[in-house]
C-alpha cells in the first residue's frame, strides 16, 4: 500500500500552531517525545507538495495527548484546530478573499455549505486520498449539516470511549465562524476511535 502523505503547508501550519500555544521549547519537548526531532528548527516549506507522511502528523498529535493528558487534551486540541484554521486562511489569503467575496451575498446556510465544500476541495489537494468512495461527504437536514469523514488521521488506529477528533472540530468551528461572522456549534457525534465506521460532525445552523 502506498504511504499516505499530506501537503508540507499543512504540516508547517500544524507545527506553527502548536508552537504559538506552547512556545518554542514546548514544541521541542513534544517533537522529542514523538521522535520527530527532524522538525526541530526545521519546519517544512510552504509549497513542497504532498511529501510529509501522514504518520508524522499522527505521531505529533498522539504525543500532544500523552504530554497534556486525557483531561487537558480536548481543550488544547480545540485551540490547535482553531489556530490552525486561522493560520491557514492567512496563508491562503488569495483563496480566502475570493471565497469571502463569493459568500458575501449568500444567506447563512448557503455560506456554511460553501465553506464545507471548500474544505472538501482542499482535502483532495492536500492529502493523499484513497480512490473510490469519497473521503468526505455532506448531508443536510433542516437544522444542521452532517460532515461525514472516512479518513481523518486523528481517529486512525485510535481506541477511545469518547470522540477524539477535537482538532478537526476546532478547525471547522473557526472556518464556519470566519465565513458567516457567527459561531455555530460543531460536535463530533460518531468517531472511528469508538468503533464507528466514519467520523461524523454535526454543524448546527443555529447561531450561538
Amino acid at each position: 500500500m502506498t504511504e499516505k502523505m499530506i501537503d508540507t503547508f499543512l504540516m508547517r501550519t500544524y507545527l506553527e500552531t502548536v508552537e504559538n500555544i506552547v512556545g518554542p521549547n514546548g514544541l521541542k519537548s513534544v517533537l522529542n517525545f514523538a521522535h520527530l526531532e527532524k522538525y526541530i528548527d526545521n519546519f517544512p516549506s510552504k509549497n513542497g507538495g504532498l511529501t510529509v507522511p501522514v504518520k508524522d502528523t499522527q505521531e505529533l498529535f498522539h504525543a500532544l495527548k500523552e504530554v497534556f493528558g486525557e483531561k487537558g487534551t480536548r481543550s488544547f486540541s480545540l485551540r490547535v484546530g482553531r489556530g490552525f484554521a486561522r493560520l491557514a486562511t492567512e496563508g491562503l489569503s488569495d483563496m480566502a478573499k475570493a471565497l469571502q467575496v463569493v459568500a458575501r451575498l449568500l444567506p447563512e446556510g448557503k455560506k456554511m455549505r460553501v465553506m464545507l465544500e471548500k474544505i472538501i476541495e482542499q482535502n483532495y489537494k492536500m492529502y493523499t486520498v484513497t480512490p473510490g468512495t469519497p473521503t468526505i461527504t455532506i448531508e443536510e437536514t433542516e437544522d444542521s449539516f452532517l460532515f461525514i469523514h472516512r479518513d481523518r488521521f486523528e481517529s486512525e488506529g485510535m481506541h477511545s470511549e469518547k470522540p477524539v477528533c477535537n482538532i478537526y472540530v476546532g478547525m471547522v468551528e473557526y472556518f464556519i465562524e470566519w465565513i458567516t461572522g457567527h459561531r455555530h456549534e460543531v460536535k463530533e457525534i460518531k468517531c472511528r476511535a469508538m468503533g464507528h465506521p466514519t467520523d461524523v460532525f454535526r454543524i448546527s445552523k443555529q447561531k450561538q
